[in-house]
């Protein structure tokens, strides 16, 4: 596997992102690339960086469900439980796992942006959804 050499400084930087963010340095630089590379940055020609995740949440069943949102790329990362680690395509695609797994027996389809609360505001994600996605009833 190829090698990246960086400064002391900058793999401190790099360690800190990576905790700040619950992944590992790879995960920074991919998540950065992969920003960088997205619609929303392609689209704006904002090369300056990305916005940070968004801490998110769930109450379901009884179980709090933490996750983080990646606004640019509207993907679901979850944080904890069996399913900490996996990667959503959107809210929604979330909010079925999560069902799924926590009470299987039921039909788990869910609005993922009425499901999911904004932890530091206790909005519900569909506060920030972009606005080309309000209001039309589809994901």
């Amino acid at each position: 596997m190829p090698e990246l050499q960086v400064s002391e400084a900058v793999h401190a930087d790099l360690r800190l992102l990576a905790k700040a963010m619950g992944t590992d340095e790879d995960g920074v630089i991919r998540r950065l690339i992969e920003y960088f590379r997205s619609p929303a940055a392609e689209k704006s020609g904002d090369r300056g960086m990305p916005p940070p995740e968004r801490r998110i949440h769930a109450l379901y069943e009884g179980h709090r469900v933490e996750a983080a949102y990646h606004p640019p790329t509207q993907q679901v990362r979850i944080l904890d439980g069996p399913l900490a680690g996996r990667t959503f395509r959107s809210p929604s695609g979330a909010a079925i796992a999560v069902v799924s797994h926590l009470k299987p027996d039921v039909h788990p389809n869910r609005n993922g942006w009425t499901f999911w609360t904004l932890t530091d505001s206790g909005h519900l994600l569909q506060s920030i959804r972009p606005n080309s996605l309000r209001g039309d009833g589809h994901e």
